[in-house]
């Protein structure tokens, strides 16, 4: 164990005018550090909290900030050497301090503000009551420097200290074992009696800085271990997950170690497998209904069409959906495109005079109702009437000759061994015999 105790610090310097400067400190309110508590962490004790007749705080020019308690003796010092002869003028919130070196003397520079107040050391010492008056407020001192026409200026500001931060208890480890645990210092704002109060209290009072302390730095006992499941062995439907499971113990050096099953005996094994069910199945999309402008299967009816695919969610096609619950692609409908007929028309003149020729006619699909022609397909539901038909079919007699204007074509296709051809061009035939 280390201690601290009160000492006066000083600070002396020489200016280029030959001069010396000393600053005085009394420091009191010292903290001591103590080893290490049972818990595992250490604890600080406050030295001495009672005032003491020799503390000084002293002012300087670039303006000090102290906490006094109530009821402390304050005395402040203007920054000169103890052989200092010029007179030193003190003031309170910018107003003058009469030189009073006698019991304590109260002056109201301020209306409202009262100070209690006496000048020790020949004035170099301002002492303030600080016991049932108002001290707080920018104390200043201000002096010549010895043999020299250089103004010496130093400023104190002085707060009630009618709050404070102390230390509390540790707070809760962050681990229970291993190597990974750290507690703090709970930091508690205060009253001079011990109270707690809102940290906001104690905000122009620089907090203590605490560190993390480590704790409960032990080996962790045996526990099972399991990773993360897989995923379902199956993309539709109910199937399997997987994890591994495995017993292991963290140690003080936070090593992690797997151990043999029976080590976690005693706490039931997680289990390693577990049932699922994936809803990732596909489904039979469909389209909207097309026209009702099929082909017709009677003076009313007719069909409309729609696209029906297998597919899953993300939208891809498959091939895997129930084919018990396709939804039909064709469906019958009403319309009056069907009202349709046949209207032939009269037939064309026959090919030959005799021996059996051809002739024949235009056959178109009407809508009833309308007379308009329609395309074929609207009427192929219904038997359409022959467009051509045999005519002339008797015989042309025993004189070979030519029945019909088209033998020239059969010759010279080389029509004339086939009966029909042979009988109707019978001379331009035989003239292709003769000339073999």
């Amino acid at each position: 164990m280390s201690h601290w105790y009160p000492h006066t610090w000083s600070c002396v310097a020489v200016f280029s005018w030959k001069s010396i400067l000393g600053v005085y400190l009394f420091v009191l309110n010292v903290y001591v550090h103590t080893g290490g508590d049972p818990a595992g962490g250490s604890s600080f004790l406050q030295v001495s909290q009672k005032p003491d007749k020799r503390r000084i705080l002293m002012a300087s020019r670039h303006g000090t900030r102290v906490s006094i308690k109530p009821g402390d003796i304050l005395r402040i010092g203007c920054p000169v050497v103890p052989d200092h002869k010029s007179p030193v003028h003190w003031n309170y919130n910018n107003q003058t301090l009469r030189d009073v070196s006698g019991p304590a003397h109260a002056q109201d520079p301020v209306p409202g503000q009262t100070v209690q107040y006496r000048m020790l050391v020949g004035g170099r010492v301002l002492e303030v009551n600080t016991l049932q008056v108002k001290f707080s407020g920018w104390y200043g001192c201000q002096t010549s420097i010895n043999s020299t026409r250089q103004i010496l200026s130093a400023w104190i500001y002085v707060h009630p200290e009618e709050f404070g931060w102390r230390f509390g208890g540790w707070t809760t480890c962050s681990a229970s074992c291993g190597n990974r645990g750290t507690r703090l210092w709970r930091i508690r704002c205060v009253t001079l009696d011990g109270k707690d109060v809102q940290h906001a209290m104690c905000q122009h009072i620089p907090k203590p800085i605490t560190s993390p302390v480590p704790c409960n730095r032990q080996d962790c006992p045996p526990r099972w271990s399991v990773s993360q499941w897989s995923k379902c062995s199956v993309s539709c439907g109910g199937g399997w997950k997987q994890r591994q499971v495995s017993c292991e113990h963290l140690d003080a050096r936070g090593a992690v170690r797997t151990l043999e099953e029976g080590a976690c005996g005693r706490m039931s094994r997680p289990a390693n497998t577990e049932q699922c069910t994936a809803n990732n199945c596909p489904i039979w999309v469909t389209s909207a209904w097309g026209k009702c402008s099929g082909m017709c299967a009677d003076p009313t009816t007719t069909v409309q069409k729609r696209s029906v695919i297998c597919q899953h969610a993300n939208g891809s096609s498959f091939a895997d959906c129930d084919l018990r619950n396709r939804p039909v692609s064709v469906r019958n409908c009403s319309s009056d495109l069907c009202d349709v007929q046949w209207r032939p028309g009269a037939w064309r003149a026959c090919t030959v005079v005799c021996g059996s020729g051809f002739q024949s006619r235009r056959v178109d699909c009407i809508h009833r109702r309308s007379g308009r022609t329609l395309a074929d397909q609207h009427c192929a539901w219904l038997q359409r009437p022959s467009t051509w038909q045999h005519c002339n079919t008797s015989t042309c007699g025993s004189e070979c000759k030519d029945t019909t204007q088209y033998c020239s074509v059969v010759k010279r296709l080389n029509l004339c061994h086939v009966d029909m051809y042979k009988q109707r061009c019978c001379k331009s035939c035989s003239q292709d015999v003769d000339s073999t």
